[in-house]
């Protein structure tokens, strides 16, 4: 059995800080300034004018005038979130947190120590506290819908446990939209999908699961088959994360800074972080770099060296760039490690493979271009009727893949 874990509304209640009173009202998260402009996590009042996430700032607006927009701060809600994952862990649960907000972990190895599964969920529940749900069942999106129900139920103590024989009834009536963050590949192309889905009739997961496999892979193709196998309960083991040490540096800067302030602070973060990850003999594979921004809120941004490691120079040289990204000045900098690997990483190969070693040279680069840029700045042209007298169907744009 797979425990759901959920915190509502994450990355709203992270930038309300001490205003959790503003819940009540209709708000909606602001968009980043790079990003594109569409309405983040919304208040249960806003939901109930008809206002959705992912929906553009002119609708929203006109939708609910009233709409207040709140600046987010995603440095803080990663905070709170890598806290509530060590209490989790604190009961003895191997964690699986792709996203903030929501975790998974497998419950059969806990059952013994806390007498059975309802004794799991209450030794969770007690160490999160009553803003948390928490739910199990078969699989993880089974649990996931199961605790998102939760959510509306007067009484959330009761229902929490979905056994294996009503998983199929259960799924069969959720909406096609829940696979929406549940499916590999791009968002813009899963929601697509989704509503193509939509206009074909296909409104809930039990629409899809009875079509033929065959039907599915011809109009959707692989993102369509990992979807019908969503659905009919289908899923890999948990992928818990790696335990490892919260690294973290953090340089207050005497006045709001910008340009080659912040370098200069970023360097000194740099040298900080480089000596305490030689003395402890690791070398960062991926970290963050966050901002404190003047005015409130936050602003990060994630990268990853091409190898690990433990220079000054090359991490600074990586993440220079990113800070001419940052929308206005701070007051505070940081650097948060999230992946670490031994400072000796590089493994020799036994015996050469060109063709391997190239390819997967290729997929790190791209890895690394769609981290820096965007999923949609990486494509390749996929040649698909080329007797065809119309330019536009002869070859199309798909997303570049490396498998």
């Amino acid at each position: 059995m797979f425990v759901c874990v959920l915190l509502p509304l994450l990355a709203l209640r992270a930038a309300l800080e001490r205003e959790q009173n503003r819940l009540l009202e209709p708000i909606a998260l602001a968009p980043q300034h790079d990003g594109p402009q569409l309405t983040g996590e919304v208040s249960p009042a806003a939901h109930r004018l008809g206002v959705r996430p992912g929906m553009g700032l002119g609708e929203a607006v006109d939708i609910c005038p009233e709409l207040a927009l709140i600046t987010p701060d995603p440095a803080r809600a990663a905070q709170i979130w890598e806290a509530v994952l060590a209490r989790i862990e604190s009961i003895g649960a191997s964690v699986e947190s792709e996203r903030g907000g929501e975790a998974f972990f497998d419950a059969s190895g806990l059952e013994r120590l806390h007498g059975d599964l309802e004794g799991v969920i209450a030794a969770v529940s007690e160490k999160l506290g009553p803003s948390f749900l928490v739910a199990a069942a078969p699989t993880r999106l089974a649990a996931l819908a199961l605790a998102g129900e939760r959510a509306d139920a007067p009484d959330r103590e009761s229902g929490s446990i979905l056994p294996p024989e009503e998983v199929a009834a259960f799924l069969s009536r959720m909406p096609v939209a829940i696979l929406l963050d549940r499916l590999p590949g791009p968002v813009t192309e899963t929601r697509r999908m989704l509503e193509a889905m939509r206009r074909l009739g296909l409104k809930t997961l039990g629409d899809l699961t009875g079509l033929p496999a065959d039907a599915v892979a011809d109009r959707f193709g692989p993102s369509g088959l990992a979807a019908r196998d969503l659905a009919l309960g289908i899923e890999g083991p948990i992928r818990p994360r790696t335990p490892f040490e919260q690294i973290t540096e953090w340089l207050d800067l005497p006045d709001a800074a910008s340009g080659i302030h912040l370098e200069g602070g970023l360097t000194i973060l740099c040298d900080r972080l480089s000596a305490r990850l030689r003395s402890s003999g690791q070398s960062v594979r991926t970290l963050v770099l966050e901002a404190r921004l003047l005015g409130g809120g936050s602003w990060s941004r994630q990268a990853s060296p091409r190898q690990p490691s433990t220079s000054s120079a090359v991490l600074r040289m990586l993440l220079l760039p990113a800070l001419e990204q940052l929308p206005r000045p701070a007051d505070r900098l940081g650097l948060r490690v999230l992946e670490t690997a031994p400072q000796e990483a590089d493994q020799l190969e036994v015996i050469h493979r060109p063709g391997e070693t190239r390819r997967r040279r290729l997929g790190e680069a791209a890895r690394q271009v769609r981290a820096a840029v965007g999923e949609s700045a990486l494509m390749r042209i996929l040649e698909t009727e080329p007797e065809s007298r119309l330019p536009e169907r002869r070859m199309l744009l798909t997303p570049y893949s490396t498998e």
